[in-house]
């Protein structure tokens, strides 16, 4: 009956068959899912006021899956606002190797045939909402560690270098 389940199911059943605890098996679980790019949400303006029907487009490269990037969209709601849910995998076996995950993670907003890059980032660890102890590291602004990644995407607004992430977001 295992060869049925998934890999994850699998492992939960074995460990509790064979009496381990319930904490344990919630541990090895967690040490499995990795985060590779956490919840994002946000809201696009031009000149002040929301942008309805933008596509928001989001790509994630892991360099444990170097050949199949990971994409998904949203479109913005009637206040110009928009989300997007975790990004992870269960392939938490790869922490057994010692190495520096590398993720490459990308928002560009489509609207009027115009594409703007709105978040671009290296993210070097799989914790959820690691992304903004990187932006701390690098930048100048307030501690944003553990806190959820929520964007101001002003289209007017140059794409640059924001110290740890780019592009024409702004955390808040």
């Amino acid at each position: 009956m295992l060869w049925r389940l998934t890999p994850i199911e699998s492992v939960a059943v074995l460990l509790a068959v064979t009496g381990v605890s319930v904490f344990i098996i919630s541990k090895v679980l967690r040490m499995l899912k990795l985060c590779l790019f956490s919840p994002v949400k946000g809201i696009v303006v031009h000149k002040g006021q929301p942008v309805v029907g933008a596509v928001i487009e989001r790509t994630c490269e892991w360099n444990w899956e170097k050949y199949a990037p990971r994409t998904d969209q949203t479109i913005t709601d009637e206040k110009g606002e928009f989300s997007l849910p975790g990004v992870y995998s269960w392939r938490g076996q790869v922490q057994l190797v010692p190495h520096e995950p590398v993720i490459h993670q990308h928002i560009v907003i489509k609207h009027e045939a115009v594409d703007y890059n709105a978040w671009y980032l290296v993210k070097h660890e799989y914790g959820k909402f690691a992304e903004l102890d990187m932006a701390k590291i690098f930048g100048d602004g307030p501690s944003l560690e553990g806190k959820p990644i929520n964007l101001f995407c002003d289209l007017e607004a140059e794409s640059k270098n924001r110290g740890g992430y780019g592009g024409i977001s702004i955390l808040r």
